[in-house]
């Protein structure tokens, strides 16, 4: 049987090809996100509208064995609702306060910061030149971070906004969604619909796994980290906890922003040591057990792609579409990676199909 042409033949060619490949795709993607940018807000509710959906739809399939479906979309959509007004309600009120508290100490920590006088953090004295600098530095980000909370305030009413047409779509999308199926299928060729259907499927497969189970890692990794940080007595654990928790969304350095966040809560503390290096070996142990015990469990069956390859389409996805972009680029790049796979394993079988004689 004749094999492939040999490796050394052609790895010259695909790395050219595979590199123009994905020059020609951040080109693209980028242009995309420029030309977008104008709906990038309504194109954002369009994918948490439908990642909401994701969420509801196995509660939905599974009401729907004993009841009409319309019945099951409200009792699902009407327990979640209950569920999320609940929880926001219950932890709103301490992380907000917390978080004003953080924000009104910048200013003492900008000025301690620029005191000409040594400082011993940790027990490691800092020059004076090097704290100031580092306190000019911070003054900036502080300023940055007053100004953007005040703008944060004023767009409370659009979020608001946001967060309903999200609802009503995923209530939309739940409910209609078989005739969206049909009517899918029916603007595609006879031929085409059953590869369409099962292509379909595949996608909402991977994403609604990804995505339920990110929010899971969100919120074992919330608690895990406020249960920590209240037993080292780290101040605004819940809002730490909280702001890990949803920074867990964004894959591989989401976790690694929490931790450093927390360090430099502890940092600024009276007295920093050693709370600092329990605070550090906490997120480290908490980010060990999600890498070899949650995410093999909970993300890796979902999607499937090496860490490398997750790390990249992070950078990628927040370079290219900010936040939002590094949210769902693990998911996409999982079904690249899929029909990848497809594409090689039906390219050997192609080769093996004409290879192989024919019957004398």
């Amino acid at each position: 049987m004749r094999q492939p042409p040999p490796i050394q033949q052609w790895w010259v060619s695909y790395v050219l090809v595979g590199a123009t490949a994905l020059i020609a795709v951040l080109w693209a993607l980028g242009s995309l996100a420029g030309f977008l940018a104008p709906v990038r807000e309504l194109i954002f509710v369009l994918l948490f509208g439908i990642v909401f959906a994701f969420l509801l739809s196995p509660i939905v399939q599974l009401l729907h064995r004993v009841m009409p479906r319309w019945l099951a979309v409200v009792i699902a959509f009407l327990g979640a609702l209950a569920l999320l007004v609940g929880s926001v309600t219950s932890i709103a009120a301490p992380v907000v306060a917390q978080g004003r508290t953080l924000t009104a100490r910048i200013p003492q920590a900008v000025e301690l910061m620029q005191n000409p006088d040594p400082i011993t953090i940790a027990g490691v004295q800092v020059p004076g030149d090097v704290k100031q600098r580092f306190g000019t530095a911070l003054a900036e980000r502080g300023g940055e971070l007053v100004e953007r909370s005040a703008a944060v305030a004023m767009r409370v009413v659009t979020a608001v906004i946001d967060i309903v047409l999200v609802l009503v779509l995923a209530l939309y999308l739940l409910g209609s969604a078989p005739k969206i199926r049909a009517g899918i299928q029916y603007l595609l060729p006879l031929r085409w619909r059953p590869t369409a259907g099962r292509v379909e499927d595949e996608l909402a497969d991977v994403f609604g796994r990804y995505v339920r189970g990110q929010l899971l890692l969100g919120l074992v990794i919330g608690s895990l980290n406020f249960v920590a940080f209240t037993i080292l007595g780290l101040p605004y654990a819940l809002l730490l906890a909280v702001m890990a928790g949803i920074l867990e969304l964004v894959p591989i350095v989401g976790p690694i922003v929490a931790g450093v966040i927390a360090a430099s809560v502890a940092i600024f503390q009276p007295q920093p040591f050693p709370l600092v290096l329990w605070v550090i070996l906490a997120a480290t142990a908490i980010q060990q057990l999600e890498n070899h015990l949650l995410v093999p469990r909970i993300s890796g069956r979902a999607v499937g792609i090496h860490p490398l390859a997750a790390l990249l389409a992070v950078a990628v996805g927040i370079q290219v579409f900010g936040i939002a972009g590094g949210l769902f680029a693990v998911p996409v790049a999982g079904v690249i990676a899929l029909y990848g796979r497809r594409w090689l394993a039906a390219r050997e079988t192609g080769y093996a199909k004409r290879d192989t004689p024919a019957p004398i």
